[in-house]
């Protein structure tokens, strides 16, 4: 039995080939553009609050301690966000790494017992107390993360937006609470000279 008795020709690889390497690159250029717009747009909107290190807004994890410093509220609350929300995003992270390692896990041992490998390692009572019961767990706990995770990103990210005013800061909030691509195009247009201009000019009028 030959590949090209189930359609797949050379031809067919190659024009797929081609295909995913596009959508790849294309992806990664997308990646590349939103990170830089999130970047630049903290960086000045950090910098017109009087930080002194705004660069730290070009850094993985330091950019979330970036916008944890722009949250509402005294000094003391801004030090707290800016500890706590890069905190809440390496959990997150760790939990999303061990919700994928045991997906794989359940997903092995389904196998096995479906195939009967190994003589029958994986029985059915082994299969639901575990990994699947600890998928479940670790599941709900990522969720509660990522929902507290979200909470925390949103009240930093409208201290970081505030100053556009009226309806914008709630819509550009709201935006940035379930989608971190507008998060970073709002970010971003949020720092634009008129909307800082705006808010300094406001700020001396108070």
């Amino acid at each position: 039995m030959r590949l090209e008795d189930f359609g797949i020709t050379p031809e067919k690889v190659t024009s797929n080939l081609v295909c995913y390497s596009i959508c790849f690159i294309l992806a990664c250029a997308a990646a590349i553009l939103l990170w830089c717009l999130f970047c630049i747009g903290l960086a000045r909107i950090a910098k017109k609050h009087g930080e002194e290190k705004e660069w730290y807004a070009y850094l993985p994890l330091l950019r979330f301690y970036t916008l944890g410093k722009m949250s509402v509220g005294t000094e003391k609350n801004r030090k707290i966000f800016a500890c706590l929300l890069p905190s809440l995003a390496i959990v997150r992270f760790v939990m999303i790494v061990v919700a994928a390692a045991l997906f794989l896990r359940t997903a092995a041992a389904l196998v096995f017992a479906a195939e009967n490998i190994a003589g029958g390692a994986f029985t059915l009572s082994q299969l639901l107390t575990f990994p699947l019961s600890y998928l479940i767990v670790v599941l709900i706990i990522t969720a509660v993360l990522t929902l507290a995770y979200r909470l925390v990103y949103a009240f930093c990210y409208y201290g970081a937006v505030k100053h556009v005013g009226g309806a914008k800061v709630i819509l550009f909030t709201l935006f940035a609470f379930f989608s971190c691509t507008l998060a970073s195009v709002f970010l971003f247009v949020a720092s634009r000279e008129k909307f800082l201009n705006k808010a300094e000019t406001a700020e001396k009028a108070d």
